[in-house]
């Protein structure tokens, strides 16, 4: 059976029998309940709570991804949650809801999302690491509005899935910094930003893009 054919199977099951949800908790002290969130639109982040109160950002699962929730996702003292972003819609499906045969495959298409989310954690770990910050923030937003972004004559727009906290969290800098870098570049006209929409100017992204692309290949190479 085609891979696609078989996320469609699953993704139809959710749909279809699943229940809208915005938070769950990875890892709680009873029985955790086992199964499939989905993320229809928008995004999902992964976060940890430690000791200290203090709220870290882990991972981020995009739209159309699937993350399977069981017991021993999270062996730790640590509270790990998984929550929708603003804008976002997730689903969550109780494992005992797939068939036998869905369950046969369910390991091949969780293997393709984990890969996918272990290689953004790893690019975003090296991409842009020498960059000035206000680059690193442009160049994240540029990320993001590659997936999400959708053309106009004048721009490339997206939902603002981020608040401040968030967008600080991921770049593992602090919220005054990362907002006076917003600042600075809606200032030179280099982006729209406000709590709805992100938007960068078409010529900029199309020159980024190209830039970019041709920094992929040569890293390959």
């Amino acid at each position: 059976m085609p891979e696609k054919l078989k996320l469609h199977l699953i993704v139809d099951s959710i749909k279809e029998c699943g229940n809208e949800i915005n938070l769950i908790h990875l890892n709680p002290d009873k029985e955790i309940s086992e199964g499939l969130a989905y993320v229809q639109e928008g995004i999902a982040k992964i976060y940890g709570i430690n000791e200290k109160g203090l709220k870290i950002n882990t991972d981020l699962v995009f739209q159309g991804e699937i993350f399977l929730v069981q017991n021993g996702n999270y062996q730790s003292r640590d509270n790990f949650y998984l929550e929708g972003l603003k804008y976002s819609k997730i689903f969550f499906l109780p494992l005992d809801h797939l068939s036998s045969i869905q369950k046969e495959f369910l390991p091949e298409i969780q293997m393709k999302f984990y890969n996918e989310r272990l290689k953004r954690i790893h690019q975003q770990k090296v991409r842009n690491y020498d960059l000035e910050l206000h680059e690193r923030v442009f160049y994240l937003l540029f990320d993001f509005c590659l997936i999400f972004g959708k053309a106009s004559d004048a721009y490339y727009s997206m939902p603002n899935f981020f608040t401040h906290d968030e967008l600080s969290n991921i770049l593992r800098n602090c919220r005054q910094n990362i907002t006076a870098c917003l600042n600075e570049l809606k200032r030179d006209g280099i982006i729209q930003y406000n709590r709805k929409e992100i938007k960068i100017e078409k010529t900029i992204f199309e020159e980024k893009k190209v830039k970019y692309l041709s920094g992929l290949k040569k890293t390959k190479k």
